[in-house]
């Protein structure tokens, strides 16, 4: 097992920097890929109206993989 950590810890008493959150997004998408497919969304929902009026015609902001993070 690799004992070096990807996730980069959240320092107490001071806000986590952009780059650290973007790492530590990165390492989670990751590990949630290993249990369950990428895209989980709904193809259809109840508030498809409400969602496709804010979202120009689609149900949500676009999905961004991984490595655009």
């Amino acid at each position: 097992m690799n004992s070096e950590n990807p996730v980069p810890t959240i320092p107490k008493g001071r806000p986590i920097s952009w780059e650290d959150w973007l790492a530590g997004r990165r390492a989670r998408r990751e590990t949630g890929n290993r249990v369950a497919p990428e895209i989980i969304r709904r193809p259809s929902s109840s508030s498809d109206r409400r969602l496709r009026k804010l979202f120009s015609g689609e149900r949500g902001l676009p999905f961004k993989k991984t490595e655009e993070l």
